[in-house]
């Protein structure tokens, strides 16, 4: 059983519900008026895709455009041969579905044995991850050996609390022998009041302005 009457029918976009009968042997569409099919938008190139006839039906091919020709979401990267219920995408601007009327009296020719079927000289590209082949994992090497951080670090690279702590001890014990000698000496100075004493009176007189009785 063959196939008769194709179209195109816009079912999303610009022009929403306009049919296209597809007669002739090629047909255009962009968004030239030389097309066979115009659709005059930017997101549609001037020369978008082409429709070939053969004896199966319509193939499309995409003609280098901008925003891309999809077949039911799959980006054309060849020629393909388009089926009854498929939906055409010009980028993402306008949506069509192919459609044709069954003909019981036409009888599909064969493909000779030499010659392969439409539909293996198809090509179609999926911009899909899950379309392109995975790569083979690889194969599973030993775990490698972390080191701890004791390991890491040798004996001459520790650092040497014991030594820091003691510098620190010293300092405090420097700083309260200092302040003990301090103390000490202004208890004695004034018990043996030695505010009038040379060179006592002079350093006192001339920063604290201190004079003697």
């Amino acid at each position: 059983m063959g196939y008769k009457n194709y179209r195109l029918t816009v079912i999303k976009g610009f022009n929403k519900g306009e049919e296209f009968p597809l007669k002739g042997d090629e047909i255009t569409i962009g968004r030239g008026d030389e097309n066979g099919i115009v659709f005059n938008i930017a997101e549609v190139s001037r020369a978008h895709a082409v429709l070939t006839k053969t004896e199966g039906g319509y193939m499309i091919r995409d003609l280098g455009s901008t925003n891309g020709t999809f077949v039911d979401k799959k980006e054309v990267g060849g020629k393909y041969l388009l089926k009854p219920g498929d939906t055409v995408m010009l980028g993402d601007a306008i949506y069509l579905t192919y459609m044709a009327d069954a003909d019981p009296d036409e009888t599909l020719i064969a493909p000779r044995p030499d010659e392969p079927a439409p539909s293996e000289v198809t090509a179609v590209t999926t911009r899909s991850a899950e379309a392109a082949p995975k790569p083979a994992a690889p194969a599973p090497t030993a775990p490698k050996k972390v080191r701890t951080l004791e390991e890491k670090i040798t004996p001459a690279q520790a650092p040497d609390k014991k030594k820091g702590n003691t510098w620190l001890w010293a300092g405090i014990g420097c700083l309260v022998v200092i302040i003990f000698l301090i103390v000490v000496g202004v208890i004695v100075f004034d018990f043996l009041n030695l505010y009038c004493t040379p060179p006592f009176d002079t350093i006192l007189g001339s920063i604290f302005g201190y004079v003697c009785p």
